[in-house]
């Protein structure tokens, strides 16, 4: 069962903030002045999905233009995402050319109410996740000697704070990992969805952008929404992470704030 709470918190990402306790109403009202909303999630919790799905459903009839994205797929099956939404391919289908049982591998019908909202709305539909051969040459050739078109040309660093929840996270993995390793893939992770967030949300300036991601990589603004902020400038965002049976929700200190940078046609960096 999940909890709806807001923690008062001391350490979170500069921009944004958290408050003691609230309802969902209250929660998709604030989310409803959000530019950027994120989801995030548990992989496998299927109640988890269901809250997600509820949201979603409640932006797009309260604010019409909403595109999601997901980190289920990559960027480079975005063609298959697209023929999918248009009733070109089916689902079976989609699901083969994105790969997604090899590259994803959780259960399809955890995601699939989310996806096939997308297609009975025609919402568009776009993959976030970078391609599982940038992670693999990250591995080999460590992340200062990659370029790539996924990445942003300046990767930042993880914050102290975030690095300790990770290493959290890092201890409960099974065997030996290296920590050195562990921390650039999830750099990459952060920064390649974050620049695919920032296009999205110059390319389309009057849609709200919902992401669909674990938890890891929103923790208190870390991660991805921190990184979106430095690319396009302060951009009001929603962030709603699930931890254990809390969810949480923060969000960017001011929503009157019009970005300069969303209205502007400069690339993200």
């Amino acid at each position: 069962m999940l909890f709806l709470l807001l923690l008062t918190l001391i350490a979170f990402s500069q921009g944004f903030v958290f408050f003691e306790r609230t309802s969902y109403e209250d929660i998709l009202q604030e989310m409803k002045g959000a530019r950027i909303v994120y989801l995030g999630e548990v992989h496998d919790r299927k109640d988890v999905h269901e809250l997600q799905l509820k949201i979603i459903r409640d932006l797009f009839s309260n604010k019409g233009r909403i595109l999601i994205l997901m980190e289920a797929f990559q960027q480079q099956f975005q063609d298959a995402l697209d023929e999918y939404v248009m009733c070109e391919i089916s689902e079976e289908e989609m699901l083969e050319r994105t790969k997604y049982r090899r590259r994803w591998r959780f259960d399809p019908d955890l995601y699939a109410p989310i996806w096939r909202f997308a297609k009975d709305r025609s919402i568009p539909l776009f993959a976030l996740n970078v391609p599982s051969e940038l992670l693999r040459e990250v591995r080999e050739k460590g992340i200062r000697n990659v370029k790539s078109r996924y990445l942003p040309k300046k990767i930042l660093p993880i914050r102290k704070r975030h690095k300790e929840f990770l290493r959290k996270a890092l201890e409960k993995h099974k065997g030996r990992v290296d920590e050195d390793r562990f921390f650039a893939i999830q750099q990459v992770w952060d920064s390649g969805m974050a620049y695919r967030i920032a296009k999205l949300a110059l390319a389309h300036p009057d849609a709200t952008l919902v992401v669909i991601v674990g938890s890891g990589h929103v923790w208190r603004g870390f991660g991805i929404p921190e990184r979106v902020n430095y690319l396009i400038g302060e951009i009001p965002q929603a962030v709603l992470y699930v931890d254990e049976d809390e969810v949480h929700f923060l969000f960017s200190k001011d929503f009157s704030k019009e970005s300069s940078s969303t209205n502007s046609k400069r690339d993200p960096n």
